[in-house]
């Protein structure tokens, strides 16, 4: 499977179905660290909320807090989706452990 940043190690695991906004926003484009989009106040709620709610799915599969609430961030940040269900899949693919979501690759 081809990635969509050429720069992207093969092993890195892929969702082969990632939801149509996780590909079509420009939020999405590869960008230098200064060039990064920030989250907007309602958008740090989201991540919060999302990252709490799903603690105790993540959490028994060895996610740190940490790392949940680094993805719950990344995940709104990117406008990747909004549902817990969406994360939960979405942040088994990042894995437990990883770069940080909104580095640059």
């Amino acid at each position: 499977m081809t990635h969509q940043y050429p720069n992207q190690p093969d092993d890195l695991p892929v969702d082969p179905h990632p939801p149509a906004r996780a590909t079509e926003v420009e939020k999405q484009d590869p960008d230098s660290p200064d060039s990064a989009p920030e989250p907007v106040a309602s958008e740090v709620e989201s991540g919060r909320l999302l990252a709490n709610q799903s603690r105790p799915v993540l959490g028994a599969e060895g996610f740190s807090d940490e790392r949940i609430d680094e993805l719950a961030s990344a995940f709104i940040a990117k406008d990747i989706g909004t549902g817990v269900d969406e994360f939960v899949r979405w942040a088994m693919i990042e894995g437990q452990a990883g770069t940080d979501p909104d580095s640059v690759i």
